[in-house]
């Protein structure tokens, strides 16, 4: 019998990695709906100490809290939600990937650089709203097909009380080859125009403009 919670995630890393940016308001609701619902559940033990209540009723206050606070912030503020969510997953792979590439020394100088470069993808998240939402919706949905990211890891993460669980290895063939196929395939949706063409029969999908793309003459 196939378990849910495994081939959940595979479905919506496959569903974000081929047509997230596609999706739109729905792609980054959907986004926000996971980061959310994923840092509810690791704070759900600091939440169950302090409140006094269970774990269990704590990572699902959580989880719910997540999911509304991700799809309200992308119907609302949505190259606010990019960049946010841009601030994450940009902080994320600074600090695994590339503060060790990039520099040498103590933890707290590569902490630095980690956060330096997700702010940077925040800034691109609010101006280069589209592109920016390929780049975020390929990363998870990469992470989610390949199982480099998966529950467990969020379980362990939880019980450890620390992230170090959920930091996978971004330089794994099977992450980047999928990474770089979503990437692919959305940039070309988009420069062809099909995005657009879906996105106009989505009920409140508007993609918006990117602040970077010149006003239309006329």
């Amino acid at each position: 019998m196939l378990d849910p919670l495994v081939v959940a995630p595979i479905v919506i890393g496959i569903v974000l990695l081929f047509a997230g940016a596609t999706l739109s308001r729905y792609g980054i609701a959907l986004m926000g709906a996971l980061v959310g619902a994923g840092g509810g559940y690791l704070a759900a033990p600091t939440v169950a100490s302090t409140a006094g209540i269970g774990t269990l009723a704590a990572s699902a206050a959580g989880i719910a809290l997540g999911i509304v606070v991700g799809v309200i912030a992308a119907h609302l503020l949505l190259s606010f939600a990019v960049g946010m969510i841009g601030f994450g997953v940009g902080t994320y792979v600074g600090l695994t990937v590339l503060a060790p590439i990039l520099v040498d020394g103590a933890w707290y100088v590569e902490a630095g650089v980690g956060v330096a470069i997700g702010i940077a993808v925040a800034v691109a998240g609010t101006i280069m709203t589209h592109y920016t939402m390929i780049a975020l919706t390929s990363f998870l949905g990469a992470a989610l097909s390949s199982r480099s990211l998966t529950f467990e890891h969020f379980e362990q993460a939880q019980e450890a009380t620390s992230l170090d669980p959920i930091l996978f290895d971004a330089g794994e063939p099977l992450f980047l080859g999928l990474l770089a196929v979503g990437i692919g395939l959305q940039v070309g949706l988009l420069k062809l125009g099909y995005a657009t063409w879906f996105v106009r029969r989505l009920p409140g999908a508007g993609m918006g403009r990117d602040r970077s793309e010149a006003p239309a003459e006329g």
